[in-house]
């Protein structure tokens, strides 16, 4: 092979460029991991030597991978390698799932994840059911979008948490009458009960990012941002289980780790999140470029920061508007600093919406503008989140 042949090349396809001026194209020449020439087939033979790597796609469709620009596949990978309910829809099914986990894996906390908050009356699952099918060890399992978890009543116990338990801050205990927890914690109130389960060792969440990289390479998927690096209630910190997946080679997507924004820890974990950006400065395929702020909740719950009260299933105001999980001036404390040692890819992802922006004084908009001006199309994906604000008057029926 001489310096200007292809290390592999693609011929024989269907292949789409994604290019308006020239969409399709039948070969594909690579060198040093890089897209050195598309073309026809003969064009690429001129650059296919005796060490190239050929490969005949039989008028077989190829197209650019997917990016997902949002995506838990650390925590999503554990999960499916646990009690993984996320193939299932319904309570008798779940029931089943973890009976049968529970027989294969009999000791220890039972965790997993995937259900789905539509199975059950107002989205509050009871720790009455798990506990009708494992009742002597704890039970820990996550919802789909991670923002609850349902627990059995041997978990509540362990962690403490009982009728005489207070709401934290950023979350919500769902109780029954009496004021006992019923087993669904909301938002931040999964961290009562995540506390006390043992962390994951770094093999198991290499594993899991493993799986998770299966699935979504079968998927077309050959990139993604990992929304949360770093301690969440039921996304374990993965920083190092990454680099580690790399160092071993294992990791063969290209991920930007988005480094989590802890509540309550202000300004002064800066320059741990810059720490961790550096490690990660390198020629690997993981890179922590960007930082995440979740400024609030999601409507599903009711956690979502509304400007009016969310409406009862009958049409009549509650006296919940939902949570948000930062004031106006930390968030633009937050932003700012952010901005000040980061520039274009250390962006919030979250923002409550038009009043909590206008509060900032749009320093958050703004930040975000300017990282999309200073951002290739190709990698804006990757390096700046679309915003999801929470406009005005919307509402949600319980």
């Amino acid at each position: 092979m001489n310096g200007q042949d292809a290390e592999l090349v693609l011929r024989g396809g269907m292949i789409y460029t994604v290019d308006t001026a020239r969409s399709w194209a039948q070969a594909v020449a690579v060198r040093g991991g890089t897209i050195v020439a598309v073309g026809t087939d003969a064009q690429i033979e001129e650059l296919t030597g005796s060490g190239t790597l050929v490969v005949d796609l039989a008028g077989r469709m190829m197209l650019p991978g997917f990016i997902d620009a949002h995506v838990h596949a650390s925590a999503a990978g554990l999960e499916r390698l646990r009690c993984d309910l996320s193939e299932a829809h319904g309570l008798a099914d779940y029931l089943a799932i973890v009976r049968r986990y529970a027989q294969a894996e009999p000791s220890g906390w039972l965790t997993g994840g995937g259900w789905s908050i539509d199975v059950f009356p107002g989205g509050i699952p009871s720790r009455r059911d798990l506990d009708r099918v494992v009742a002597d060890r704890p039970v820990f399992l996550s919802n789909r979008d991670h923002h609850a978890a349902w627990v059995n009543s041997l978990a509540l116990e362990l962690a403490g948490v009982s009728a005489t338990t207070l709401d934290p801050a950023d979350g919500r205990i769902e109780r029954e009458r009496d004021g006992t927890p019923s087993g669904t914690l909301q938002e931040g109130a999964m961290g009562l009960v995540e506390r006390v389960i043992p962390r994951p060792h770094i093999d198991e969440q290499v594993a899991g990012i493993a799986e998770a990289q299966r699935y979504l390479h079968a998927l077309g998927i050959t990139g993604w941002q990992e929304a949360i690096v770093g301690d969440y209630a039921v996304v374990p910190d993965c920083f190092d289980a990454y680099l580690d997946a790399d160092r071993r080679g294992l990791l063969t997507a290209r991920v930007v780790g988005a480094l989590w924004w802890q509540r309550g820890l202000g300004i002064g974990q800066l320059d741990g999140l810059v720490e961790r950006r550096e490690r990660t400065g390198g020629a690997g395929r993981f890179h922590a470029t960007s930082v995440k702020i979740m400024q609030d909740g999601v409507c599903e719950n009711f956690t979502a920061s509304m400007l009016r009260p969310y409406l009862d299933r009958h049409g009549h105001e509650t006296n919940g508007s939902g949570s948000s999980f930062f004031v106006a001036g930390e968030l633009k404390e937050a932003v700012t600093a952010i901005d000040a040692r980061g520039g274009r890819r250390w962006t919030p992802w979250r923002q409550r919406g038009r009043r909590t922006a206008r509060d900032t004084g749009g320093t958050t908009f703004r930040t975000f503008r300017s990282c999309i001006r200073r951002t290739s199309r190709a990698s804006a994906s990757l390096e700046c989140w679309r915003t999801a604000s929470r406009y005005g008057h919307a509402r949600s029926r319980r």
